[in-house]
């Protein structure tokens, strides 16, 4: 159980579990069951004896246990591949394979009850795992060491450590410790793992206003279409497009559009737009994606296809 100290920094108690003997021979000749508090919330841990059944049969053996122990189930695994975890994921059925993934998506009411202080734990990512996942996604590499990426984005070294929780639990990387550096990686290749992501991941606008030009900041970032109409071979839209990280009062403007040769839109984003971009005047890539996602026609499609094969080939 250390693993998952080390990872989520929870309590971790393992013990026998008294009701296997109530289970049929033939999960009994499977699998070794014990039972196991994480932080405080019981649960129930399966490991296969020898190589795991197909993913219908493990929906089905899950089921018989719970109907003597109603409790959340877990896999415990000595590895899993990219294949079998994707379907792990999609099925919800958690697991734990040491020094490689966890997936309990059970425990996260729990530690939102454990950090009542801080914002709670969901499947829409906060800003701060955002940020860490798209700088992830960035590097030509599959290993991260997370070290200085909380001066670089502005936030607290706790609020790096919830991020990292955050995208554990969502099984969207597995995390590993080499001494005091934490690493985050993913088996995947990064375009398989953005659009395994794309569920969870939040619009960093939180609010538009159009600004008329005289009245607009210096300096703010191209985001939205007008962004992407720069880094691609889109026709530029009637309306310019910036991004502001900043108080919404400080902007001196109106919620409706009125006339688009005096006025800019500008949105309100939820964390800063150019920290991870890699253009001067530019929002970075990945979030000006999520921004206008879903996508409005085929020819913005292509476009950003054509952003996915520029990051990753």
């Amino acid at each position: 159980m250390k693993y998952i100290t080390d990872t989520l920094g929870i309590d971790a108690c393992a013990d026998q579990w008294g009701g296997a003997g109530r289970l049929p021979y033939y999960l009994i000749d499977r699998y070794e069951f014990k039972r196991v508090a994480l932080d405080n919330v019981p649960c129930l841990f399966m490991k296969p004896k020898g190589e795991l059944d197909t993913l219908n049969a493990i929906k089905k053996h899950i089921r018989k246990v719970h109907e003597e122990e109603p409790l959340p189930v877990v896999l415990e695994l000595n590895g899993v591949t990219a294949w079998r975890r994707k379907s792990l994921i999609a099925a919800r059925i958690p697991f734990a394979a040491p020094e490689c993934q966890l997936y309990l998506p059970f425990l996260g009411i729990a530690l939102n009850e454990r950090y009542t202080s801080e914002a709670p734990f969901g499947e829409t990512l906060m800003p701060s795992s955002q940020l860490l996942l798209f700088y992830y996604l960035y590097q030509d590499k599959q290993e991260l060491h997370t070290g200085g990426t909380a001066e670089m984005f502005g936030f607290s070294a706790m609020q790096i450590s919830r991020a990292i929780k955050q995208l554990v639990m969502l099984g969207l990387v597995s995390v590993r410790k080499e001494g005091v550096r934490i690493i985050i990686s993913s088996e995947e290749n990064h375009r398989e793992l953005f659009e395994r992501a794309m569920p969870f991941i939040m619009n960093p606008v939180r609010k538009k206003k159009y600004i008329w030009y005289g009245n607009l900041p210096v300096g703010l970032p191209l985001s939205g279409y007008s962004a992407l109409s720069e880094l691609t071979m889109l026709g530029s839209p009637t309306k310019e497009t910036f991004a502001y990280f900043g108080k919404v009062g400080d902007l001196i403007g109106i919620d409706e559009l009125i006339d688009s040769g005096k006025q800019a839109e500008v949105e309100i984003w939820r964390y800063c737009p150019t920290v991870l971009s890699s253009r001067p005047g530019i929002a970075d890539t990945l979030s000006i994606i999520a921004s206008i996602h879903p996508f409005e026609d085929e020819r913005v499609e292509q476009s950003v296809e054509g952003l996915f094969s520029e990051l990753w080939g």
